[in-house]
């Protein structure tokens, strides 16, 4: 079953055509790759897929349902997809626990009569969201800073406590948009069997942007190619490293040749 499919989808920016007819796919537990140079739309694809901008044309269904008219908030709650963003978006003033604890909204079981109140179905609630947001950091190696600022993270953490957030939201489709820009190559390392080991213990799909070709190629399954806007190539890691257009679109045509 797929948790993702993109259908002919277009965006246009007065005259500028960002994204022209690119259709994709992503089954529940795969992982694909979405690589292309600087403004090919890879960005852009995104944000349509999660309802920051609305398509000129096409269609993009997650989990069976239509995005379309969906807010980013609706398409996290009622289509189950969650994103992190090329430009680090925590809330730097709150701790990195509550950080994850504030992306539990979707599992309040509680009015605000109970807050007030202080009721037993509010401190259970609230009890719960706590445990998971620790064993989410705990995964990711964070347990032991949860109760400092997240703006006092190194930038490879503070990387790592975006997807912990997005997780905490129990997406089945997670869309990381550049998730090693910034790392090292031993922390790059450490996020690719990171990556592989949130796939494999949430069951989740998860449709990655990355300028790390050597990331990309030793973590996706399938990869998709954009260059201005346009889908030109799609296949294995292999296939993609040998395509001529995917060369082509990467070296231009005299390095290519």
């Amino acid at each position: 079953m797929n948790v993702l499919s993109v259908q002919n989808v277009s965006i246009q920016f007065g005259g500028l055509k960002a994204v022209q007819d690119v259709s994709l796919e992503v089954a529940a537990s795969e992982l694909i790759g979405l690589i292309g140079p600087n403004g090919a739309g890879k960005t852009t694809l995104f944000n349509i897929i999660t309802g920051v901008y609305k398509q000129t044309s096409g269609k993009v269904l997650m989990n069976g349902l239509s995005t379309e008219d969906l807010t980013p908030f609706e398409v996290t709650n009622k289509c189950k997809g969650a994103r992190t963003f090329q430009n680090i978006r925590l809330f730097k003033d709150l701790s990195v626990l509550d950080n994850v604890m504030v992306s539990s909204h979707g599992q309040i079981r509680y009015n605000f009569l109970s807050i007030l109140l202080r009721t037993k179905t509010y401190v259970e609630n609230e009890a719960q969201i706590e445990k998971r947001a620790l064993d989410l950091l705990k995964l990711f190696e964070l347990d032991k800073k949860a109760n400092e600022l997240a703006k006092n993270l190194p930038y490879g953490d503070q990387r790592k406590l975006e997807i912990v957030r997005a997780l905490a939201t129990n997406p089945k489709i997670l869309f990381l948009d550049e998730p090693a820009a910034g790392m090292n190559d031993e922390e790059t390392a450490k996020l690719l069997q990171l990556v592989r080991k949130v796939r494999d213990d949430f069951k989740i799909g998860i449709l990655v942007i990355e300028h790390d070709m050597k990331f990309m190629m030793g973590l996706c399954e399938r990869i998709y190619v954009l260059d201005h806007g346009q889908l030109i190539a799609r296949g294995s890691p292999d296939e993609i490293k040998k395509n001529p257009e995917v060369i082509k679109a990467y070296l231009g045509e005299e390095e290519a040749a």
